[in-house]
């Protein structure tokens, strides 16, 4: 018959084995082929789990840098990103794509993203531009390099959308200097807005307000002339009644 302290032995020894077993190495995973890990990442991506498709996808662009839907893998990372606002992430992986295959199906696609992204990363008109005019200059490549994508359109309605933002800081700060009195710095910026963005909302409120500037400084030749060309291009405008008004005083102040 066996000791209750022989029992107990037993009992230790299988538990030991129990525990080491249960400790033991586990067994390999099997690692997936190309065409498995590019299905993985795009069920991933599809899901909308972005930092799974990210890792998924950089696992297949480090393993199987040859296959032949690599510049599929490395778009699908440039938008994962992209849709975790991610953007200077998302801008290098586009420019990757780029870099890499160039002549890839893709690659508009990747040009267009790039000044999207740099687009999305600009802030309100009154900051800095910066990232506006990088999109607008991409976007003009982009419509140079890829006149056959079908982002064409879309390219021209984000590029009016880039102008639009220039043309608005462009006119707020001619107003500000002609608040402030410093009316050769308002003159610029308001002679860019005409130069530069003539077909924009702007232009109308740059023109009027170079007849203001001119009216402020007594120049009254030159006023009378600005506010003429404003009712001539701009007839409809909320300002022309305000214009008309003007070009009475201006012609009592002239004579005849």
């Amino acid at each position: 018959m066996k000791t209750r302290s022989t029992i107990l032995v037993y009992f230790c020894l299988a538990c030991m084995f129990l525990i080491g077993f249960g400790c033991g190495p586990k067994a390999p995973q099997m690692a997936l082929d190309a065409e498995e890990q590019y299905a993985l990442a795009k069920r991933e991506f599809e899901k909308k789990h972005w930092d799974d498709a990210v890792m998924e996808l950089q696992k297949l662009i480090f393993n199987y840098p040859g296959t032949n839907f690599i510049d599929s893998a490395q778009y699908l990372l440039g938008m994962a990103y992209f849709n975790q606002k991610e953007y200077p992430s998302a801008i290098m992986e586009f420019t990757k794509l780029l870099s890499s295959y160039p002549t890839s199906q893709l690659a508009d696609d990747a040009a267009f993203m790039v000044a999207k992204c740099d687009f999305k990363m600009s802030p309100k008109a009154e900051l800095d531009p910066k990232h506006t005019q990088k999109a607008l200059d991409e976007l003009k490549n982009f419509l140079d390099d890829y006149p056959e994508s079908d982002r064409r359109e879309e390219a021209g309605e984000l590029l009016n959308n880039c102008r639009d933002k220039l043309a608005k800081k462009a006119y707020k700060t001619g107003h500000l200097y002609y608040k402030m009195g410093h009316y050769q710095s308002a003159l610029i910026y308001l002679r860019q807005v005409l130069n530069e963005y003539h077909d924009t909302q702007w232009a109308g409120l740059a023109q009027f307000q170079m007849g203001e500037v001119f009216y402020k400084q007594k120049k009254y030749d030159k006023a009378k002339e600005e506010y003429q060309k404003f009712l001539e291009n701009f007839p409809e405008h909320k300002l022309a009644k305000k214009a008309r008004k003007r070009l009475e005083k201006l012609e009592e102040k002239l004579g005849p």
